[in-house]
């Protein structure tokens, strides 16, 4: 059928159809090669953002570690502090917290959680909850631990009785006399907010049930597979974040938001969780939208101009010699020979003509050896 169309078709027909299928041939393999590169360099795109929203998690971490143990030490050294351990005062430092007030304009480390510790790991006195005190947390405050066992700083995050947190533990020691351990507490949340409100994304933090066994908040956590949900910054958004948990450290967008889950590590680097990042992709995928379109369009006015252009010099060099050829071979075949036919190149059209032209001459001379 094709062939049979394009033997009874006009040169024009012959160069207009096939043009008119290789444009749309070629845009819509152009579009669909552009998609599938713009859909690459857009994950690409998306998995350098959350992984720079990771890289400011950790760093923001560092900071609280430096600033845990900056503040631990300053207490730690304090004669007050170590008479209170020596005598069993907590309301000696119940007093010492309220006076050094200044230890946040010193350290600019603002709510201060202070935990003070006998050995080896018996809670003696928290700032914020002064109530509270006489637990033995040896058995999972492996860092306080280490501090009683090393006498040396330690920092890192740790899941605790209420909440996960980032310290950082000092002694306190007299001499040679180990007294305790002082640390400076930061809970998860701020973190995970302050983090939001750098970068747009949120997050989800799931503990393993491993870390989690001894918690208190655990027996109320939502369960997710092998996890507990610690702290979610967008609860509307949980479904989508929890869908990055069956492939950590890999990007899925889904419902235009990119989300990644990679791994929580404690002082020790045991892996103790996830932290799962979500990020709005509406407007990268805005812009490649627009970006897509520009392509497609100047590729759209390319092939028209391109194929106008062609077009023109076919119909001026090809359609309109053919066509004064047939003019003239008419009327050779009506006996008109006198009138000779115009040559105007020397492609295969110009050479026809030339045949034509000696074809002309040729019958001529026939006709007038004739009369």
């Amino acid at each position: 059928m094709v062939g049979r169309y394009f033997r009874n078709a006009s040169l024009i027909e012959k160069f207009v159809v096939p043009n008119v299928v290789i444009l749309f041939l070629l845009i819509g393999s152009v579009g669909a090669i552009s998609y599938l590169l713009i859909q690459g360099q857009m994950r690409k795109q998306a998995e350098d953002i959350l992984n720079n929203g990771y890289k400011l998690f950790l760093e923001q971490v560092k900071v609280r570690e430096r600033a845990g143990l900056s503040v631990a030490y300053l207490v730690s050294l304090d004669p007050v502090v170590k008479r209170a351990f020596a005598t069993k005062n907590r309301r000696l430092l119940y007093k010492y917290v309220k006076v050094r007030s200044d230890l946040e304009i010193l350290t600019g480390v603002y709510d201060l959680r202070l935990h003070f510790l006998e050995p080896l790991a018996i809670s003696f006195f928290r700032s914020w909850n002064p109530e509270r005190f006489g637990i033995d947390v040896s058995k999972f405050r492996r860092i306080i631990v280490t501090v009683a066992q090393r006498r040396s700083p330690q920092k890192g995050i740790e899941v605790g009785l209420r909440r996960t947190i980032v310290t950082g533990a000092v002694p306190i020691v007299d001499g040679d006399r180990y007294l305790g351990a002082v640390e400076l507490i930061t809970p998860f949340n701020p973190i995970l907010d302050e983090l939001k409100d750098l970068t747009g994304m949120d997050s989800i933090v799931l503990i393993t049930r491993r870390a989690a066994a001894h918690s208190e908040w655990a027996a109320k956590a939502e369960k997710v597979g092998d996890y507990f949900l610690y702290y979610e910054t967008n609860p509307i958004l949980r479904d989508i974040l929890l869908s990055a948990t069956q492939r950590p450290n890999t990007v899925v967008i889904k419902e235009n938001y990119a989300v990644m889950a990679k791994p929580i590590f404690d002082f020790s680097k045991r892996n103790i969780g996830l932290l799962i990042l979500g990020y709005d992709l509406t407007p990268v995928i805005e812009a490649y939208k627009q970006l897509g379109v520009y392509i497609l369009m100047f590729i759209f006015v390319g092939v028209v101009i391109s194929f106008f252009v062609s077009y023109m010099i076919f119909k001026r060099y090809v359609e309109e010699p053919i066509n004064t050829l047939i003019e003239h071979t008419e009327r050779i075949s009506m006996g008109e020979v006198d009138q000779r036919i115009p040559i105007t190149s020397k492609d295969e059209i110009g050479r026809l003509a030339e045949a034509f032209e000696r074809m002309r001459v040729s019958i001529k001379k026939v006709m007038d050896l004739l009369k």
